[in-house]
């Protein structure tokens, strides 16, 4: 899987960006066709958002998340990119 970080009002720290990886691999285990994800990381005053955009076969999956800690808002954006492959494969 390909996966894009990006960082924007601030410097990517090695431990940060192997967090970012390590967490986007565990989407591989709910959709084996996912090949792509881009993570846009933002530092705007106090908060930290994430942008998630994970690419599959036929869909695409979008999350938008902020909060103070970017550990805690990569899992909310990991828990909504799941819910919605759960919701996809359902239906």
């Amino acid at each position: 899987m390909n996966i894009d970080i990006t960082a924007r009002g601030f410097s990517l720290s090695d431990s940060l960006k192997s967090f970012v990886n390590e967490k986007s691999l565990l989407l591989k285990k709910y959709d084996s066709n996912i090949s792509s994800a881009k993570i846009v990381l933002i530092k705007e005053g106090r908060a930290e958002k994430i942008e998630l955009i994970v690419s599959s076969k036929k869909t695409n999956y979008i999350a938008k998340c902020h909060s103070s800690v970017f550990e805690k808002t990569m899992v909310n954006a990991i828990n909504k990119v799941k819910s919605q492959i759960e919701r996809k494969l359902n239906s």
